[in-house]
């Protein structure tokens, strides 16, 4: 192409601009011959709120015609994405409906697509044939988080929560009250950071550092019962353990935590090896934690009695 047309060919035959609402920044919409350009300032909430308040109502002006389209999201945690994959594969999905898959750690993504006049039937039975195959490995739907759905539960079965954190340092505690109304269900949290926390403000005997380290079974244990007894919650979560990327030992690698609950149904202490490194630990832990949360709620709601050492209802 000669250099002068090709300046003619990007001179816009229509230019707006794109209020911004949640910022300084504002946005630009230029037409040239048949394509539309969208200009968006790179911060996220304010991309987002330009993109749905202007862009996607001027394409689909534009474009009245275009295929009805459904998408769909479904959050998995406590499995990774070849079992996710595996235990789908397709199992009572309409051919129809496009899958893929998606990390975002440490949660799995299923991914479920559908265009025409019965996108969202065929979406809506692609989305009951995962729940039937994932159960309760399921935590979320589009926007729902995992974080979100406990303590919408925790907030409904009317149950106090007490937590006591050592190497999360504070995280499970940050990522509950993110959610409006925490304040309904979470009564305190305790960052027992050194041991000399542990000690003092949740009661856990001095024996048991000494005979099982901070981060052992006894001690997660005794920390939940602690903080329960003092914050006088229904429910109470204990976690310790070694977040690295120092601090390992052969008996207790980095990655090592012991997470324990406390409730009038029942003690459950448990120890995971995390992989990783110190942000991922911490969160998988948070999450772990949290999901722990999710299913003892959602089975007193449901009438069960108590939960398997694996978290499913029994």
């Amino acid at each position: 192409m000669h250099p002068r047309n090709e300046k003619q060919a990007l001179i816009p035959s229509r230019s707006n601009v794109i209020t911004n609402k949640n910022g300084t920044a504002p946005g630009f919409h230029l037409q040239s011959k048949q394509s539309d350009l969208f200009f968006l300032p790179g911060v996220p909430h304010e991309m987002l709120a330009m993109l749905e308040e202007y862009v996607v109502p001027s394409l689909l002006n534009r474009f009245p015609n275009l295929p009805v389209q459904c998408r769909r999201v479904v959050t998995i945690f406590g499995l990774p994405e070849p079992e996710v994959e595996t235990r789908i594969n397709r199992n009572g999905l309409p051919e129809a409906v496009e899958l893929a898959f998606n990390i975002e750690f440490p949660m799995v993504q299923v991914k479920l697509h559908a265009k025409g006049e019965k996108a969202q039937k065929l979406v809506d039975q692609a989305e009951l044939a995962v729940r039937k195959t994932l159960g309760d490995y399921v935590v979320g739907i589009d926007s729902d988080t995992l974080a979100g759905n406990t303590a919408r539960f925790l907030s409904i079965s009317g149950n106090t929560l007490s937590l006591a954190e050592s190497c999360t340092g504070g995280l499970i505690a940050k990522l509950l009250t993110d959610q409006p109304g925490s304040s309904a269900f979470l009564e305190r949290s305790v960052v027992s950071y050194a041991n000399s926390a542990k000690l003092n403000c949740l009661k856990v005997p001095q024996k048991v550092i000494d005979h099982h380290g901070a981060v052992s079974a006894e001690c997660a244990e005794a920390m939940a019962k602690g903080v329960r007894a003092t914050a006088r919650t229904d429910i109470s979560l204990a976690v310790t353990g070694i977040a690295g990327p120092d601090g390992g030992t052969d008996d207790k690698p980095v990655g090592t935590v012991y997470l324990a609950m406390s409730s009038p149904w029942g003690e459950r202490v448990e120890r995971f090896n995390f992989s990783g490194n110190r942000d991922q630990v911490r969160l998988r832990t948070a999450c772990t934690a949290i999901d722990w949360l999710r299913r003892l709620v959602i089975s007193r709601l449901s009438g069960t009695s108590r939960l398997s050492d694996d978290g499913r209802e029994s």
